[in-house]
C-alpha cells in the first residue's frame, strides 16, 4: 500500500525526516518497503499484514504515526446534516452476504475537473484523476479505508438497487471495458433487470458517472469477505475495494465514509441530497472486546517497567477505551476497525509496538540446570543408519502419508491403517502402515529413470490401528555389486539382504541366538524366498523377495525386489549400550568340521541352537566360531535330505593351549546331540 506524505501531513505534522519516519514506522510493525518520489510528493510503500486493514488509508496511518511520536491529530470535519425523508429504493436480497448499504442521492450535481490538490494525491499514488465525483469517491476510499461507488442514477433501469447473487448466464461490461460472465456464487448490485456493478470489486459500464450525469446515487456498503474474496479469485478481477473487502471493512465506517463523500461532493459538485437509505441486516451495534489485563502481566511480557499512566496513554493514543479497577487492573475495550484484538497479548503486543520493537529491553533468560537424560532410542536409530550406509545402502526419507491404492497394490490392503481425516492430497489420505510403499515409489522413480542397481533403507515411523511403531525398512534390487573384475554379473539375492540384516544386527550388540529366520509366506513376498524375522520369540519383520505380482501392480520393470521390514523398538531397548572390547587369545584354536545329512525339515539355525547350547554348558572348552560353509543335494545324498557342512572353531576357557584330545571330546558331545535332538546323520 501506497501512502503520500503531504498527505499525511493534512492530519499530522511528522517533523522528523522521511527516513526516521519509515524507521519508526517499520520497528511499529508497519513495514515500509520503500520510499519514492513522485511529482513532488514523498511516497511510502509498505507492506500491510492482513489482521491490520485498519491500516489499509490514510486515516489509520495518521493514527499510527501520531501515537508513534506522541502528536496531536487532526481529523476531517464533516457537517452534520439531517437527512432527508425520502428512501432510495433499496433491497438487499441476501442479508449474509450484504450487512449495510447506504444509498445516498444527490440530484442537480455539476460533473467536472476535481480541484488540483485532490488529483495531486490521487496521482501520486497510482490513481488518474477522471472527475469530481469519481475521484472523491476514490479520495475517500485511501483516506477512510470506505471504498464507495457512485452509480448515474438515470440510467438504473427502475431507479432502484437490488443486493442479490447473480443469475446463471448473466453478463456485465465493467469499466475497464471488459465483458464479464457471472454465477450466482458471486454478489451483484443490480437494477430492475440487469447486475450493474459486481459488488466490492467493480461498477459496471451502463450506469458509470460521466460529463452529462446530472444525479448520482452514492454507495457505501459492508460486504461479506469470503464472498468477495472468492469472487475476486474466479473473475481473476482484483480492485483497491475488493483488496479492503476482502480484509475487512470497518462496519461503523460505512457511515462515516458516506458521510465524507457526501460533504466532499456538495462543495465541489454542487447539488442537493433528494433521498436517503440505510439498510442494516446485520448487528446495528458491534459487540468489542473487553480485555482486563494488569500492570505486572504487561511488564512481566515487555521485560519492561512502564507505569500505568504510560500504558494508559499508549492505549488511548491508539483510541482503546481504558478504565482502571481498584485494584490496579486495566478493562480495556478494542475500538471496532480493530477486529484483530482479542485477548491479553494483543494487548500487550499494541504497546510493544508504541515503544518501538527496537526500544524494548533485553535481557538473558534465567537458565535453570536440568539433567538430561540419554536418548538410547536416538542413538540406536543413528547406529543403524550407519551400520546400513558402511554396507553401500543410502537413506530414503519418504512421506509418512501414503493412499491407500498404494497398499492395495502393495499386497497389503487387509493392514489396518489410520485415515486422514481432512487430506490435503488424495496421496495422503492415511497414515502408512507399513514401508513397502513408500519404498516401491522410489524403485519405480528410478527404474523409470534408467537406474536398475539400487540400496536403499529408511528408518522411521509405522502407524497401525493399535499404535505407532520404530520401523526399518531396507530395499535392493539387481546386480549384487557393479565390479570390473567379476566376467559374469551376478544379481542380488535374499541371502544378501538377510545377510546385511543379520551384520547389522550384530553391530547393534544384539545377541544372534535370540534372532531367527523362520520360513514363511506373505502375500506381498514370493513363495520359498521369503522368511519371517523373530526376536525372543516374538516376530518382528519380514524379508523375501517381492512378489512379481507386486511388481505388475506397481508397474515397475524389473523382476528382482528384495524388501524387508523390521519393528526395532524392541532391538533398540534390548541392544547392549556399549561395545565390549574381548582381547584376542594368545592361544591357538582348534577347527572341527562337521557334515550332516539333515531332513527337509530341518533347518540351518536349528543346528546352529544345538550346537551352541551344547558347548556352552562346557567348563573348559569354548566356542569362538560356528559357520555355515556347504549345502549339497543331489545324488549322493536321498531325496528326503540334505547335506550340511559347519566349521567350528574351539579354545580353551582358562588361560593355556586346548588339547585335541578335549576338543576331539567336546565335539563328541555336539555330534551326538545332534543325532538325538534332530536325527541327523553324520557323512
Amino acid at each position: 500500500m501506497k501512502i503520500s506524505l503531504n498527505w499525511l501531513k493534512d492530519y499530522v505534522a511528522p517533523g522528523i525526516s522521511p527516513e526516521e519516519l519509515a524507521h519508526r514506522l517499520t520497528m511499529a510493525g508497519l513495514e515500509v518497503e520503500k520510499i519514492d518520489s513522485a511529482g513532488g510528493d514523498t511516497v511510502f510503500e509498505l507492506e500491510i499484514t492482513p489482521n491490520r486493514p485498519d491500516c489499509l488509508n490514510m486515516l489509520g496511518i495518521a493514527r499510527e504515526t501520531a501515537a508513534i511520536l506522541k502528536k496531536a491529530r487532526t481529523l476531517p470535519k464533516i457537517k452534520k446534516r439531517a437527512g432527508p425523508k425520502k428512501k432510495c429504493s433499496i433491497e438487499i436480497d441476501d442479508p449474509q452476504a450484504c450487512s449495510r448499504y447506504i444509498g445516498t442521492l444527490i440530484e442537480e450535481v455539476c460533473i467536472k475537473r476535481a480541484q488540483e490538490k485532490m488529483a495531486g494525491y490521487l496521482t501520486a499514488l497510482g490513481m488518474r484523476p477522471i472527475n469530481n465525483v469519481v475521484d472523491i469517491t476514490n479520495f475517500c476510499l485511501l483516506e477512510t479505508g470506505q471504498p464507495l461507488h457512485a452509480f448515474d442514477y438515470d440510467k438504473l433501469i427502475g431507479r432502484k438497487i437490488i443486493v442479490r447473487r447473480a443469475r446463471k448466464g448473466e453478463k456485465i461490461v465493467t469499466i475497464d471495458d471488459v465483458e464479464r460472465e457471472l454465477d450466482p456464487s458471486i454478489l451483484v448490485i443490480a437494477d430492475e433487470k440487469r447486475p450493474v456493478a459486481i459488488a466490492g470489486i467493480m461498477g459496471g459500464k451502463d450506469t458509470e458517472v460521466t460529463n452529462s450525469t446530472k444525479r448520482i446515487l452514492l454507495e457505501s456498503a459492508c460486504f461479506d469477505p469470503v464472498l468477495i474474496r472468492r469472487a475476486s479469485r474466479k473473475l481473476g478481477l482484483s480492485s483497491d475495494s475488493s483488496y479492503r473487502f476482502e480484509r475487512g471493512v470497518d462496519f461503523c465506517m460505512v457511515e462515516g465514509g458516506a458521510a465524507r463523500a457526501v460533504d466532499l461532493i456538495l462543495e465541489s459538485a454542487q447539488g442537493k441530497i433528494t433521498k436517503r437509505s440505510d439498510v442494516i441486516t446485520g448487528k446495528k451495534k458491534m459487540a468489542t472486546a473487553r480485555i482486563v489485563l494488569s500492570l505486572d502481566a504487561i511488564n512481566a511480557r515487555i521485560g519492561s517497567a512502564l507505569t500505568a499512566a504510560q500504558c494508559n496513554d499508549i492505549l488511548r493514543r491508539l483510541d482503546f477505551g481504558v478504565s482502571r479497577s481498584k485494584t490496579g487492573t486495566f478493562a480495556i475495550t478494542a475500538p471496532s476497525f480493530r477486529e484483530d484484538v482479542k485477548g491479553a497479548e494483543d494487548i500487550v503486543e499494541e504497546i510493544s509496538r508504541m515503544i518501538g520493537y527496537d526500544h524494548l529491553p533485553s535481557s538473558f533468560p534465567r537458565i535453570k540446570a536440568t539433567a538430561i537424560y540419554p536418548d538410547h532410542v536416538g542413538s540406536a536409530r543413528r547406529k543403524t543408519r550407519e551400520l546400513l550406509l558402511a554396507q553401500g545402502f543410502s537413506e530414503a526419507i519418504t512421506y509418512t502419508m501414503i493412499n491407500r491404492k498404494s497398499l492395495e497394490d502393495s499386497s497389503q490392503g487387509n493392514i489396518p491403517g489410520v485415515p486422514i481425516l481432512n487430506p490435503l492430497t488424495q496421496d495422503q489420505e492415511m497414515m502408512r502402515p507399513s514401508m513397502l510403499p513408500s519404498l516401491l515409489s522410489i524403485v519405480l522413480s528410478n527404474v523409470n529413470r534408467g537406474q536398475k542397481n539400487m540400496r536403499f533403507f529408511e528408518t522411521g515411523k509405522i502407524y497401525t490401528d493399535k499404535a505407532e511403531e520404530e520401523a526399518l525398512g531396507i530395499i535392493m534390487t539387481g546386480l549384487r555389486e557393479d565390479d570390473w573384475r567379476q566376467v559374469k554379473k551376478e544379481g542380488a539375492d535374499y541371502y544378501d539382504l538377510k545377510g546385511a540384516l543379520e551384520q547389522t544386527f550384530k553391530r547393534l550388540g544384539i545377541e544372534q541366538a535370540k534372532v531367527r529366520f523362520m520360513a514363511s509366506q506373505e502375500n506381498y513376498l514370493s513363495s520359498g524366498q521369503s522368511a519371517a524375522i523373530f526376536f525372543d520369540g516374538k516376530k518382528i519383520g519380514d524379508v523375501g523377495k517381492v512378489n512379481e505380482e507386486v511388481l505388475d501392480q506397481w508397474d515397475i520393470k524389473q523382476k528382482n525386489v528384495l524388501f524387508a521390514q523390521v519393528a526395532m523398538q524392541d532391538l533398540y531397548d534390548q541392544r547392549e549400550s556399549a561395545t565390549k572390547y574381548a582381547p584376542v587369545s594368545e592361544f591357538p584354536a582348534i577347527s572341527r568340521d562337521i557334515s550332516l545329512a539333515v531332513g527337509l525339515g530341518v533347518t540351518a539355525y536349528d543346528v546352529e541352537q544345538v550346537i551352541r547350547n551344547t558347548v556352552k554348558h562346557e567348563k573348559q572348552v569354548a566356542l569362538t566360531g560356528l559357520k555355515f560353509v556347504e549345502k549339497y543335494e543331489g545324488e549322493k545324498i536321498s531325496k528326503e535330505q540334505r547335506g550340511l557342512i559347519f566349521s567350528l572353531i574351539y579354545q580353551s576357557r582358562l588361560a593355556r593351549t586346548l588339547r585335541d584330545e578335549e576338543a576331539a571330546e567336546v565335539h563328541e558331545k555336539v555330534c551326538g546331540a545332534l543325532i538325538k535332538e534332530l536325527g541327523v546323520v553324520r557323512r
